[in-house]
C-alpha cells in the first residue's frame, strides 16, 4: 500500500493542511482467460478511445453539468472494471455495489478488448441516448473501428460471447445507477425552479449575470461509493462580515486586488483551468479525465493499471462533488462578485459569470485534490507533466502548461478560481482539504489484477 501526505499551499506561505488516511478493507477478486492472439496494449487503446469519446460525449450532451459528468465516469469507470474482473466463484468485484448485485450469466473465456468495447459502447448509447449527432456518429465510428479490427471467423463464437458479456455488464451497471434516483438521468432535470434559497446576510442568490435556477441543490444525497458526508463533513465557512479587516471582508477584498487588474500570468491561468463552458469545453470533471488520458498515453501502463486510473478517477470525482454539493446547499455561501458589487465596487465584473449554485467549497478545488491523490498514488510523487488539454483553442488562453507533480496542478487548478473572480481564498482551502480526504481513501482501495498469470 502506498501511502503518502501531501500539503496544499494556495499561495506562497499562506496555509498547510494535513490530511488524514483512509483504508478499505476489502479486497478486488477476479481473474481473466485471454486468448493470446489479443495483446493488451489492444484494450489499452479501446480504453483510451473510449475515455476520449467521453470528453466530447459530455461536452456537446445537454445537462451534462460537473456533478453529473463525475457521476457518470464513476460508472462506466466501475462498467469497465467489471468486465474485465469476472471471476465465477464471486458474484462482486467491486465493494460498492449492493450486496443484491449479480453479474450476467457468465461465459467460458472472453476476448477482453472485444468485451470492453462493447461494454463502453453500450455504457455511452446508455448514458447520452439523446446526445446531438456529432456524438452518435463518433460512438458508432468507434464501436464499427474495433469490431472490424478484431474480426476473426475462427474465433466468431468466443468473439459474440465477448460482445455479449460486455454489453450485459454495461446494462446490469447502469441499472444498478437506476436505484439512485437521485442521481440517475440527473441531467434531464438539474435546475431546481421549486427550490427555496433562504434570505440571509452573505446567503447566495443567481448571478444578475446568470439568472438560472439553483443547479442540483439535492444533489449532496446522491449514493457515494467510499465516504459519506457524515465522514468527512464540510466545514463551518468564515464568518459572514462586511466590516473592513474581518476576515471574510479580507478574503474578498483579496480577489478584488488580484483582478485590478489580473496579471498576463494569473489571467492565463485562470482560463487554462476554467473548463465550465458547456458546449464549447469539457466539464471540469472531464478535464480531469483529459489528464489521464494524457498520462496514460505517456505511461503506457498495464491494461490493468490503466482500468484503475479510470476507475478510481471517477469514484474520486463522483464523491467529491456529492459532498462537496451537501457543503454548498448547507452553507449557501454567495459569490464574491455579489459582495464586491455591493460592498467594494458596483462596477466590478469577473472574468467569469459565477454558475448558478453556491461557492463554498470549490467544487474545482475538490476535484482536482482527489484525483491528484488517486494519480499520486498509482503514478509517482514527482510525475512530471506539460497538460495539452486545450492546446490549440483560440477562444481562451489554451497554451499548454508544464508541471512537476499532480498536487501541484491541483493547487494552481484551485488558485484558478480566485483569478477568474468566481471563488475566495476559503473556498478553495475547504475544497482541497475535502479533496484531499476523498482521494486519499478511494486512492487506498486495494486492487488484485485480474490479468496476473493469464498472458
Amino acid at each position: 500500500m502506498r501511502n503518502l501526505r501531501w500539503t496544499y499551499l494556495m499561495l506562497p506561505g499562506v496555509v498547510a493542511i494535513t490530511l488524514l488516511i483512509g483504508c478499505l478493507l476489502d479486497t478486488w477478486p477476479g481473474d481473466l482467460q485471454l486468448t493470446s492472439q489479443f495483446k493488451t496494449d489492444s484494450g489499452l487503446q479501446v480504453i483510451q478511445d473510449w475515455n476520449r469519446h467521453a470528453l466530447l460525449a459530455e461536452r456537446h450532451a445537454e445537462g451534462f453539468r460537473v456533478p453529473v459528468v463525475a457521476r457518470m465516469y464513476a460508472y462506466l469507470g466501475i462498467a469497465a472494471f467489471e468486465t474485465a474482473a469476472w471471476k465465477k466463484s464471486h458474484t462482486q468485484s467491486f465493494n460498492g455495489l449492493p450486496a443484491e448485485w449479480t453479474k450476467p450469466s457468465l461465459p467460458d473465456s472472453i476476448l477482453l478488448p472485444v468485451a470492453l468495447n462493447a461494454c463502453y459502447a453500450a455504457m455511452m448509447q446508455h448514458f447520452f441516448l439523446n446526445a446531438p449527432h456529432v456524438v452518435q456518429h463518433d460512438r458508432t465510428l468507434i464501436q464499427s473501428k474495433w469490431q472490424k479490427h478484431f474480426e476473426n471467423p475462427n474465433d466468431q463464437a468466443l468473439i459474440e460471447s465477448s460482445i455479449k458479456w460486455g454489453e450485459e455488464v454495461a446494462k446490469a451497471v447502469f441499472t444498478w445507477s437506476a436505484t439512485d434516483s437521485l442521481g440517475h438521468l440527473s441531467h434531464l432535470h438539474n435546475y431546481d425552479r421549486s427550490y427555496v434559497i433562504p434570505d440571509g446576510p452573505g446567503n447566495w442568490q443567481p448571478s444578475a449575470d446568470e439568472p438560472m435556477p439553483p443547479l442540483l441543490p439535492y444533489w449532496g444525497q446522491v449514493r457515494t461509493f467510499t465516504t459519506s458526508v457524515s465522514e468527512y463533513p464540510v466545514q463551518p465557512k468564515i464568518p459572514y462580515s462586511e466590516t473592513k479587516g474581518s476576515a471574510y471582508y479580507t478574503q474578498v477584498y483579496e480577489l478584488y486586488a488580484l483582478s485590478s487588474p489580473l496579471s498576463y500570468e494569473n489571467k492565463w491561468i485562470a482560463e487554462f483551468w476554467s473548463d465550465d463552458h458547456p458546449g464549447l469545453t469539457f466539464s471540469p470533471a472531464g478535464r480531469w479525465i483529459s489528464i489521464a488520458l494524457q498520462v496514460v498515453d505517456q505511461s503506457n501502463p498495464s491494461v490493468t493499471t490503466a482500468l484503475e486510473t479510470y476507475l478510481k478517477i471517477g469514484i474520486a470525482l463522483s464523491d467529491a462533488a456529492v459532498l462537496c454539493w451537501h457543503g454548498k446547499y448547507q452553507y449557501l455561501t454567495e459569490r464574491p462578485e455579489a459582495f464586491i458589487r455591493r460592498v467594494i465596487d458596483p462596477n466590478w465584473v469577473p472574468l467569469h459569470a459565477a454558475p448558478p449554485f453556491p461557492g463554498y467549497p470549490s467544487g474545482h478545488s475538490a476535484m482536482g485534490a482527489a484525483v491528484a491523490e488517486v494519480l499520486t498514488d498509482i503514478y509517482g510523487r514527482n510525475y512530471k507533466m506539460t497538460d495539452r488539454s486545450h492546446k490549440g483553442r483560440e477562444e481562451f488562453k489554451s497554451d499548454p502548461r508544464s508541471f512537476s507533480s499532480f498536487y501541484e496542478m491541483a493547487r494552481e487548478n484551485a488558485f484558478s478560481r480566485l483569478v477568474l473572480g468566481v471563488h475566495i481564498r476559503s473556498d478553495c482551502e475547504e475544497g482541497l482539504r475535502l479533496g484531499g480526504l476523498i482521494g486519499k481513501k478511494v486512492a487506498e482501495i486495494p486492487i488484485a489484477d485480474p490479468l496476473a498469470g493469464s498472458l
